[in-house]
């Protein structure tokens, strides 16, 4: 009989013990749907400033005098643990001066006003752990939280780009301003951390491959390389509380 008693408590504290581990892994189901907004930096690698070497690398390009910012909303949905798809809708301005550059003495400048709609696929390096809170009537303290822990991913995407420049500086017969599309291809890696079961803060950082040359409104016959830019984020994420009902979810 004491072994039978033995043999059951076992049985039950090990149902116990195993049945959190299927209920979370399944727990990523549970609010796939994300909303994003962040802020951040923009910066423009083109044909109007950069450094004063051919050949030196895309950081000493960076200008932090003509850094601007840019403000962005999205929408995230979880395919599994591994793989996200999300779209997303930025604002950024673009600054460029030819001071300090190889092109000191031309003495061009312009900004740029851009709006950027792009689609990304992300592939989690450090898959999203669920937070996940519980409170017991023996905890002094009440709530607490365990299982917060820093995701980290990496994406690509496409988008496209619209943007209108203004010269601060005569450029001539070199100007266009009727060329305001581009084709953009963000590449970029980003970390996320919970705050609390359904809101987040992260980081991102990405470059953006693009199809034209005339984001600075410069036309620089002969150039061989297209326009590039970079935007930072810091964002925060809220997982979007599935529907009910009646007793099921819908995910």
């Amino acid at each position: 009989m004491i072994n039978r008693k033995l043999r059951n408590k076992a049985v039950v504290l090990f149902i116990l013990l195993i049945l959190p581990v299927f209920v979370f892994s399944q727990k990523w189901k549970i609010g796939r749907y994300e909303l994003i907004g962040g802020i951040g930096t923009s910066s423009y690698f083109g044909d109007i400033g950069g450094s004063i070497n051919d050949d030196a690398l895309w950081i000493t390009d960076l200008d932090i005098m003509y850094t601007r910012p840019n403000i962005n909303v999205g929408l995230r949905y979880r395919i599994d643990e591994w793989g996200t798809v999300r779209g997303n809708l930025t604002y950024g301005m673009l600054k460029g001066f030819d001071e300090g550059s190889k092109n000191e003495g031309r003495n061009y400048s312009f900004s740029t006003n851009l709006f950027e709609l792009t689609g990304y696929f992300e592939y989690w390096l450090i898959k999203e752990k669920q937070m996940v809170q519980y409170s017991t009537m023996n905890l002094r303290d009440g709530l607490r939280k365990f299982n917060a822990s820093i995701s980290a991913y990496v994406f690509v995407g496409i988008g496209a780009a619209y943007f209108k420049s203004d010269p601060s500086s005569d450029f001539g017969d070199r100007y266009v301003g009727d060329k305001n599309f581009g084709i953009v291809l963000p590449v970029g890696i980003g970390v996320k951390y919970p705050l609390s079961s359904r809101n987040y803060i992260g980081f991102e950082f990405a470059g953006r491959l693009t199809s034209t040359d005339y984001i600075d409104g410069f036309d620089p016959k002969g150039s061989e390389y297209k326009d590039v830019y970079y935007f930072t984020s810091l964002y925060l994420t809220h997982k979007i509380k599935p529907k009910m009902n009646k007793s099921r979810r819908k995910y």
